[in-house]
């Protein structure tokens, strides 16, 4: 009969294959998330083995990522129907009546039944969804559509059916399982062969105005997000990192349009007057879609922030003039003194001036120092910066 390998959340299964034909669902997981998960079989046996395994709440974020946003999966949803072949059933419903049902399904429902099994969606459908009155009055048209589109389901996406289900807040903390060992045991595939993880077109290449903003940002990304820090890659600084500065950095990505990259690249500019108008810059050229340009973002502690200039001392709302990555770390860690934003050049085309934090690169060397390390050093505001960038990168 052969070995199967399926993807499932709780006892829902979204995905399946046999033997050495079957989708390799590696990037959904890190390489670490092997752990025992219960197997279900004929005639309720069940068995504890390794499979892959990773909360939907997590692996809703790395979906995202992977391009599967709820727009993209109405995409996927509507062209599935129209290329259904001419004879076969397809859905009647919409799609926001599609992912409405969808989110309605709480996935602990399935232990309903005593039998020590698995469901696909359809059966799940009978045997849970459609047992339901209020879900069955909430969209008259599900059970035609889990009992007769077969070629639709064949066809569409089960990230689609993944990320959707990731809709209902009852479903984020249910495991997602992959389930390998009958395959790895049938000799169909080796354990060590199966983790595949992220193809290149699937990561971003993080590009900044200088090396200590890309080396802050690779340090800190494992700290806040290690559940997508394998999605990121940077710059290597170590030998002559070339595109330092708003200059340097305006003609790397003009040069990166004109041949029509289609690696994904986030360009992160400083939020003050020399990075904004580089932002800009770049923003006016013909850009690939895979190419996302996002400055630092704005945040209210940099609205009443010390400043030093021609006429003095002053409190200031320092937002688009003078925040770089520095101003992000704990700025109690460093220089024995209260920061301050130092007013260095008036832009004459922006007709406001450039800032620049007073003893910066003492910051940076703290942070270095005390990151990961001093259970002390506060890294909120690089937690909301690091919330920013992935909100821009599936934006």
């Amino acid at each position: 009969m052969g070995s199967e390998i399926t993807l499932g959340i709780g006892r829902l299964e979204i995905d399946w294959g046999k033997n050495e034909f079957f989708n390799n669902h590696s990037k959904l997981f890190l390489k670490t998330d092997v752990a025992p998960a219960t197997y279900y079989y004929a005639e309720g046996h069940t068995e504890t083995q390794p499979a892959y395994v990773r909360k939907l709440g997590s692996v809703i974020r790395r979906l995202d990522l992977l391009g599967y946003t709820i727009t993209e999966c109405g995409r996927d949803y509507r062209h599935c129907i129209e290329s259904t072949p001419e004879g076969d059933a397809a859905p009647e419903m919409t799609f926001e009546t599609f992912m409405r049902v969808l989110a309605s399904v709480d996935v602990n429902r399935v232990a309903v039944s005593g039998d020590a099994e698995t469901f696909d969606l359809r059966e799940f459908a009978s045997r849970v969804v459609l047992g339901d009155a209020e879900d069955v009055m909430t969209c008259t048209q599900l059970e035609s559509l889990m009992f007769d589109e077969d070629t639709f389901f064949q066809h569409l996406a089960p990230y689609v059916i993944l990320r959707l289900l990731g809709e209902n807040p009852k479903n984020l903390n249910e495991d997602v399982i992959w389930r390998f060992s009958d395959v790895v045991e049938g000799s169909w595939v080796e354990e060590s062969e199966l983790y595949e993880g992220l193809e290149d077109s699937d990561r971003y290449l993080v590009v900044t105005e200088g090396s200590s903003d890309s080396s802050i940002l690779e340090r800190s990304l494992p700290l806040l997000e290690p559940d997508v820090a394998d999605f990121f890659s940077f710059v290597d600084m170590s030998h002559n990192y070339p595109f330092t500065g708003t200059g340097s950095l305006a003609n790397f990505c003009k040069g990166l349009s004109t041949i029509r990259i289609q690696n994904k690249i986030l360009v992160v500019v400083d939020n003050d007057t020399a990075g904004l108008s580089a932002g800009k810059l770049i923003a006016a050229l013909p850009l690939p879609a895979s190419m996302r340009v996002v400055a630092l973002p704005s945040i209210s502690e940099f609205a009443n922030f010390r400043t030093i200039g021609p006429t003095g001392e002053a409190l200031e709302d320092v937002n688009g003039r003078a925040v770089a990555i520095e101003c992000f770390l704990d700025l109690r860690y460093g220089p024995q003194v209260s920061p301050a934003i130092r007013w260095t050049s008036y832009d004459s085309a922006a007709g406001q001036y450039q800032g620049e934090l007073i003893q910066k690169k003492d910051y940076t060397l703290a942070f270095f120092e005390h990151c990961g390390k001093d259970a002390g050093y506060d890294l909120t505001k690089l937690k909301l910066l690091w919330s920013y960038l992935l909100k821009s990168c599936v934006s």
